[in-house]
């Protein structure tokens, strides 16, 4: 029976994502790898028109399946999600913050400036040289920029950084002899970089160049991405969780769901998981810099990325601004105020703030890291992270048990 409503959630999930695609180019439907003609399906036929009566319909069946108990509670937490986009593909509407609660299973709140202050206060301490805050971050920027002559370097740099994280990070955790991954360089994207999981234990890793490649970013880049980030943790919950344990909804990955909220998190604390303190500075001055032919600033990178944390709390803050009804201008003076961004960056970021039904998933990578950070602070750490990597965790588990 179980099978059934599994075949029914993926379609219904394909049906959002139909829907979804209507109004923006970002989908709902992140990543699948169960049965094809489920897919199959779902594409050839005409958009159901009763989106929200079958989410409500899912969410009624799910006692009569059998399902272990928690596993059962993930599902009703990732089948509200689907269910709040089915009402705004109707036109009904949220506050801000219940719509980030039924599609993150977190209550957002306003973040104290005092969290972006402390932030400026560590880049103020870190950051050499004369100027503003702004203006050292940037000639730092620039300083570790891949000089366009030697920009041929980039994808063995890559390669080679990719290599010592996935070496990091197998020394805790059993990776399937067959995973994979590729690399690929591309242009006309407003990220970075971004993980697409294939199935069968293989990614595509895509590396923005229209962005500036800083050089010290590159072992956050690809541990985020790749090991022990988000191609590790799709890897290992298709192993452990589809293969082994038969549950059918970990082969379609779903943004704008609880299930992406921990997966971020994830993403966001895998360096710390691999490097201590210093680490990620001398291996890149030995690994990185030398061939780039770019002297290291002696500054501690650890440093600046505990800060650039602490900022991410500025996103959620200018989404709550902009739901409120402030005007563009003042929201992307409060950005530039907070983020230390320029003129030129400030109508981008407010651009990506606006995106029809992605507004929200801002909320992720600031409140990922703050539900899991807690858990691996001890003699355990690796362990706990490990059961991220390979279980179904709510934002809500975090927090009872945190």
């Amino acid at each position: 029976m179980s099978e059934r409503w599994y075949q029914k959630y993926v379609q219904l999930a394909f049906h959002i994502d139909k829907a979804l695609r209507t109004f923006t180019d970002n989908p709902f439907v992140d990543a699948y790898y169960g049965p094809v003609e489920w897919k199959a399906a779902a594409e050839n036929e005409a958009l159901a028109p009763e989106l929200v009566r079958a989410a409500m319909e899912l969410a009624d069946e799910i006692p009569l399946q059998g399902f272990e108990a928690t596993h059962a509670a993930y599902l009703a937490k990732q089948v509200r999600a689907i269910e709040t986009l089915a009402r705004r593909l109707t036109g009904e509407t949220f506050s801000l913050e219940d719509e980030v609660q039924r599609c993150f299973d977190i209550t957002p709140a306003w973040v104290p400036e005092t969290y972006f202050e402390e932030a400026h206060r560590i880049l103020d301490e870190a950051l050499p040289g004369n100027g503003s805050i702004f203006e050292r971050q940037q000639a730092r920027r620039k300083r570790y920029e891949l000089p366009y002559e030697k920009a041929h370097l980039l994808p063995e740099l890559l390669r080679r950084t990719m290599d010592e994280v996935r070496l990091r990070a197998s020394l805790f955790v059993e990776l399937p002899g067959q995973e994979t991954m590729d690399i690929h360089i591309v242009k006309d994207k407003h990220y970075e970089g971004a993980c697409w999981y294939q199935g069968q234990y293989r990614s595509r890793i895509d590396i923005n160049t229209d962005l500036p490649t800083h050089l010290y970013s590159l072992p956050d880049l690809a541990a985020h991405e790749g090991y022990p980030g988000h191609h590790t943790e799709a890897i290992l919950k298709e192993q452990h969780l589809y293969h082994d344990l038969g549950y059918i909804d970990q082969a379609i990955v779903l943004l704008m769901s609880p299930h992406c909220l921990v997966s971020e998190g994830i993403a966001t604390l895998a360096q710390h998981m691999i490097f201590a303190p210093g680490e990620v500075d001398d291996w890149l001055a030995e690994h990185v810099y030398a061939e780039a032919g770019i002297e290291p600033d002696g500054v501690d990178s650890a440093q600046l990325l505990r800060a650039n944390e602490l900022l991410e709390g500025v996103w959620g803050n200018a989404a709550f601004l902009l739901r409120q009804g402030m005007p563009d201008a003042e929201v992307m003076r409060y950005m530039q105020k907070y983020m230390l961004i320029s003129d030129e960056e400030a109508p981008k970021c407010l651009e990506f703030l606006k995106v029809p039904f992605q507004e929200t998933y801002v909320f992720t990578y600031f409140y990922g890291k703050q539900l899991m950070e807690p858990w691996v602070q001890g003699p355990d750490r690796l362990q706990v992270f490990r059961r991220f990597l390979m279980g179904e965790i709510t934002p809500t588990n975090l927090l009872r048990q945190g």
